[in-house]
């Protein structure tokens, strides 16, 4: 039996429903206390990709991003004129182009991520100890749900 399934049978779905739109809330919180940035949302997703995955075909990021193949070479040769990355033949296929991370593009995402921290950080200290500690407690899974969110789609059969 499939996961959703499992959850409405154990009557844990309202509680699930619950979570998925508090989640939905942070994410949507935290994007929009960001510093504001030179790149779109998809730009700094595919760097923040290539930074945590290493050097990609175009076509896995179309399938990570959501976006069409024109819309991703489009977006990968942008970052490239900005010296964010690199493109190259991939060795197993000459045909298709793995783009990398380059150091600027490195430092460029991680300095994105340590704004992004600290703004965020300044609210967690406003809650309470033990809202904290809870928060701390979920990271693990937290951490396990962001990996599994951002492997790409499984192929429909």
């Amino acid at each position: 039996m499939s996961a959703p399934a499992d959850a409405c049978r154990t009557g844990d779905a309202p509680e699930l429903t619950r979570l998925a739109a508090t989640l939905e809330q942070v994410s949507s919180w935290v994007r929009r206390s960001s510093p504001p940035a030179e790149w779109n949302l998809v730009a700094l997703s595919t760097l923040d990709s290539l930074d945590r995955s290493g050097p990609q075909r175009v076509s896995d990021l179309v399938a990570r991003e959501s976006i069409s193949q024109p819309g991703m070479t489009g977006l990968v040769a942008r970052l490239a004129t900005a010296g964010l990355v690199t493109r190259s033949p991939d060795p197993t296929d000459g045909r298709a182009t793995l783009v990398s991370l380059t150091d600027a593009g490195r430092d460029y995402i991680r300095e994105r991520h340590r704004l992004r921290a600290e703004t965020v950080v300044t609210h967690l200290r406003a809650l309470s100890a033990a809202e904290r500690r809870a928060l701390l407690a979920a990271v693990p899974a937290l951490g396990r749900l962001a990996d599994q969110a951002t492997e790409p789609p499984p192929e429909s059969e």
